[in-house]
């Protein structure tokens, strides 16, 4: 190649700027998050989207125990703590011992705790009824279901001297707006129901005993079983555009995956180094992931794409 000293001199000094300009610019951000602390095992979030406002449930005990000791908090989508006590088992008529997964149907604030589903009224916390579960072991997450109904799952554990131990009565839960109740599935084989998400007809499961989620039908047929990287799962949220995200125990992390991707769908990881993430929340408006941080007493807010 015959090429001008001066040119080439000229590209070099051009490649070497472009190299350094390149050098100093800062890496992509990573998804803004911020921690709010000041909760008491922080089990699950969820936006009331009417209200704008977060909700958290706290357990403040032992996630088995009926020691109605449990709270509700409202925090703003700044990460203000409106207020902590909202809806508390210290008040007159208000029974809430470990208050887990939650959902809002036709006004209704439902809070899963242990083996009834607490009912109050979702703009000013007021106790409406109790539905009991029988047979009921652990109920855990909760979500609403194309016709206003609610599903529940049962994770079918105990705790024995700090250990999970499994009791058998591992199931699905449907309640009507009516308030019947009903066994979508119910089968002790299943590894601990955890997480619960509707969407497209669709009742997407994860457990805390397997590396998996699996979709349901409405009449309990399991259409789609999907591996995860790592166990121990806990929240499960569906997203607008279809993906669903996961949070893992044992990986710290939440994972991603789009079931339109096939029957073994990549698998992508969105946030890490997040200890203890429980039953997750999700802000459309935000696009931005709650994540309870079990046992450290926070919740983060992840800003996510």
């Amino acid at each position: 190649m015959n090429t001008h000293p001066k040119r080439l001199v000229a590209v070099v000094v051009s490649l070497s700027a472009a190299l350094q300009a390149c050098a100093d610019s800062p890496a992509p951000a990573a998804p803004e998050h911020r921690r709010v602390g000041g909760f008491s095992t922080p089990e699950s979030v969820l936006h009331d989207e009417e209200r704008d406002v977060y909700l958290v449930s706290n357990i403040a005990g032992s996630p088995v125990d009926k020691d109605d000791r449990g709270f509700i908090s409202r925090v703003s989508p700044d990460g203000e703590i409106l207020d902590l006590t909202w809806i508390d088992s210290a008040s007159e008529g208000v029974t809430l011992s470990a208050p887990k997964g939650m959902a809002i149907s036709d006004g209704k604030l439902y809070v899963a705790d242990i083996d009834v589903v607490r009912v109050f009224d979702a703009s000013d916390g007021a106790p409406i009824q109790d539905i009991e579960v029988p047979g009921a072991g652990l109920l855990n997450d909760i979500a609403v279901m194309p016709d206003g109904a609610i599903v529940v799952s049962d994770s079918g554990v105990t705790l024995v001297d700090g250990a999970i131990t499994g009791i058998g009565t591992d199931a699905l839960v449907t309640i009507d707006p009516g308030g019947r109740v009903a066994r979508v599935v119910a089968d002790p084989a299943l590894p601990h129901p955890n997480g619960v998400a509707c969407a497209d007809g669709e009742i997407w499961v994860a457990y805390l005993g397997a590396a998996r989620v699996d979709a349901y039908d409405a009449s309990g047929q399991r259409r789609r079983e999907i591996a995860l990287p790592a166990g121990t799962l806990d929240g499960l949220v569906r997203l607008d555009d279809g993906r669903v995200l996961v949070s893992s125990w044992d990986a710290g992390a939440i994972f991603a995956f789009d079931p339109a991707g096939g029957a073994a769908p990549p698998v992508s990881t969105v946030a890490e180094e997040l200890p203890s993430p429980a039953d997750l929340g999700w802000d459309r408006a935000r696009n931005r992931l709650l994540v309870p941080l079990f046992n450290d007493g926070e919740v983060v807010l992840l800003d996510v794409e």
